[in-house]
């Protein structure tokens, strides 16, 4: 099992409804110690306590990186929810239309909650192109416009390599962008560094599909309800002693 820091990410699992995430993302997280201690509740609920080797864990996966641009939410909130995300993926766009919206009024405006995005782009070359763009945008503190621009309508953002490449263009001018600038950075040495080394960081923890997330080092995994990502908020903000 991959470790980070000698230690392994051996959090409680959240796995119910659709799931978009591979057999190895679940293998991930087996091991003889969580055989041993149930780790989730009856129903797919989150578990009832997490250790503190699972709080260290996420807090290690955490980057708190001030100013990061694909960030959202105070650096030192108490709960960072990590999310691994390809643009193409049904399952992550439900993610971000349905849930995303409801965490950030609830929880990230109310400085509880920092949501850190991973690119993972799996699929296909098209999705790699699009988190190319996605940290490209970053460059000029427009990802999460870009983010939102792209997952409401995932389908204007396919075809062949030349018209991609020209929606992009399109997406840099919606959102008034030195569009010369993009461009460059598209091809960039930087944006291909960022998006290898979040593909990379996922790939090492065993992840294969998306959307995946780690909250606080505890993994809710797919497009599951509103609910089970409020549980597991709730239950990282309890565990941070900001919950009764």
């Amino acid at each position: 099992m991959p470790e980070r820091s000698g230690r392994p990410i051996a959090p409680a699992l959240v796995l119910t409804g659709a799931a978009c995430v591979a057999l190895a993302l679940v293998l991930l997280f087996v091991r003889a110690e969580l055989l041993r201690t149930p780790s989730a509740g009856a129903g797919g609920e989150p578990a009832a306590t997490v250790s503190e080797d699972m709080r260290q864990a996420g807090e290690e996966l955490a980057r708190r990186q001030a100013g990061d641009p694909r960030a959202m939410g105070a650096v030192d909130a108490p709960v960072v929810m990590v999310a691994y995300s390809d643009y193409l993926c049904p399952y992550c766009g439900e993610w971000v239309r349905r849930v995303q919206p409801e965490l950030a009024d609830t929880y990230v405006a109310q400085g509880l909650l920092r949501i850190e995005w991973r690119e993972f782009p799996y699929l296909s070359d098209d999705s790699r192109l699009l988190a190319l763009g996605a940290a490209a945008a970053a460059e000029q503190d427009a990802f999460w416009e870009y983010h939102a621009l792209v997952y409401d309508a995932p389908r204007e953002f396919t075809g062949d390599d030349t018209a991609l490449r020209t929606r992009l263009e399109g997406a840099a001018q919606e959102l008034d962008l030195d569009a010369e600038r993009f461009a460059r950075d598209l091809e960039s040495a930087e944006a291909e560094e960022t998006v290898e080394e979040d593909f990379a960081e996922g790939q090492a923890m065993g992840i294969s599909g998306t959307p995946a997330f780690l909250v606080n080092g505890d993994p809710v995994l797919g497009a599951q309800p509103l609910e089970s990502f409020t549980g597991a908020v709730d239950l990282a903000l309890r565990d941070a002693g900001r919950r009764p």
